[in-house]
């Protein structure tokens, strides 16, 4: 079974590339782990930390305990891992053999409590505890070397810069090691290490409230307890960003949805009448759509969708914007283009959809004449502002050159009127 064709349950069958990375990651981490383990010393003191972190993260998870099951079932990817404000104070204040200990707590107990009932995969927490892991004992050896080597500088000083390597050295070591794996089981999939925006705000969030923790356990413990409630704070703010996030897009295609595309064209549209320029809106319908179902099934006709939105996505430029309208209809709004430039990128993008096989998407290839060898689309246009001022006159004209383009044959591109204003055609 090839990396096409492993639906990413079970690890059986995985590639063995990903296999083998997933083994060694998780070999090197128990391996390193264990060693500084086995040369640790630990003081009284030192097994305080350990347990009143352990305390925390446990009480932390009960308390956040819906939120997080939550935010897990909605994620469609990887997301920032908010344990790290308990694994990255760890290995700021610990050894680096308890540190490593201590993210094997936490993740053991975030599994059992939250993620083992949501129908997460075990091999895949085991593989993010282990990477983990070599970001906790990666902290503890930079931050150490950097202290040293920093001896004649301001304690402060020395202090703050190691501190801020060694988050670096944390988040890359972590986000390295998830992306690669990712990339493994799914080369065609475009993953970044860099992230968005509002990952790396919370994950930078997550990291800040840790180094607040070890500052506060090194010189008041029972302060410790006050960082539950800005992570409680963090955690809903997270899950609140998720569901606006899923309010906004299609499900299935991850494109905008009908309301957050006029919502978000309203703001263009006022945008471009600021500044006197001209616009676009497209409303680019699937030809014979409905064959796609009824010969090869709804799972068929969604992965259609799917390889539709993708490639829109893909031939519209930043900040075009681009939703699914319902059923097999897509709409977009390319703001600073003119008629002629709007129809040229038209083209390019009833092109693109075209080049879509049916055949690489259903997995088969079949002499069946029946059979709709490619995906094709019929594509209305309106221009702002000759045929609408607002975003419903500019999509009830392009509609009627929708309707045109299909009674032309489809798989064409049909200029709205100045009669549609009116809601007329020619």
């Amino acid at each position: 079974m090839n990396a096409q064709t492993w639906t990413g349950t079970r690890l059986r069958g995985a590639p063995s590339a990903l296999v083998t990375m997933l083994l060694a990651v998780e070999c090197a981490a128990i391996v390193i782990a264990t060693a500084a383990l086995a040369v640790a010393h630990p003081s009284v003191e030192v097994l305080l930390r350990l347990g009143l972190l352990t305390v925390l993260s446990i009480a932390f998870e009960e308390i956040s305990l819906q939120v997080g099951k939550l935010r897990l079932l909605m994620s469609t990817g990887p997301q920032p891992d908010m344990t790290s404000v308990w694994t990255f104070a760890g290995a700021l204040v610990l050894p680096a053999g308890y540190a490593a200990l201590l993210a094997v707590i936490v993740f053991c107990d975030v599994w059992l409590r939250r993620q083992r009932s949501a129908g997460q995969y075990m091999y895949r927490k085991v593989y993010s505890a282990a990477t983990i892991v070599l970001g906790c004992l990666a902290t503890t050896a930079v931050r150490a070397n950097l202290q040293e080597e920093l001896n004649g500088t301001s304690r402060a000083l020395a202090a703050a810069v190691a501190t801020v390597m060694a988050a670096v050295a944390f988040t890359l070591i972590n986000r390295l090691l998830i992306v690669g794996a990712a990339r493994l089981a799914n080369p065609q999939a475009e993953i970044s290490i860099l992230g968005s925006a509002s990952d790396n705000a919370l994950e930078l969030a997550t990291l800040c409230l840790a180094v607040m923790t070890a500052v506060v356990l090194v010189h008041q413990p029972a302060l410790c307890v006050l960082v539950l409630l800005p992570m409680v704070l963090l955690q809903r703010g997270a899950l609140v960003k998720q569901l606006e996030t899923a309010a906004a897009l299609d499900p299935k295609t991850g494109l905008l949805n009908a309301i957050a595309w006029q919502q978000v064209a309203h703001r263009e549209l006022e945008r471009l009448d600021r500044e006197e320029a001209p616009g676009c809106v497209l409303l680019i319908d699937l030809d014979h759509f409905k064959r796609v179902n009824d010969e090869h099934g709804h799972l068929v006709g969604d992965a259609t969708l799917t390889a539709v939105a993708a490639r829109l996505t893909r031939e519209m430029r930043p900040y075009d914007v681009v939703g699914r309208f319902g059923g097999e209809e897509f709409v977009a709004f390319l703001p600073g283009l003119g008629a002629a430039d709007a129809f040229v990128a038209a083209d390019r993008i009833r092109t693109a959809v075209a080049s879509i096989a049916l055949c690489d998407i259903v997995g088969a290839r079949t002499d069946d004449e029946s059979l709709v060898q490619t995906v094709t689309a019929s594509i209305g246009m309106a221009i702002y502002p000759e045929h609408g001022d607002d975003v419903e006159s500019l999509l009830r004209a392009a509609d009627i050159a929708l309707y045109r383009a299909k009674d032309a044959g489809r798989n064409c591109i049909v200029v709205g009127s100045t009669d549609t204003l009116n809601g007329r055609d020619e």
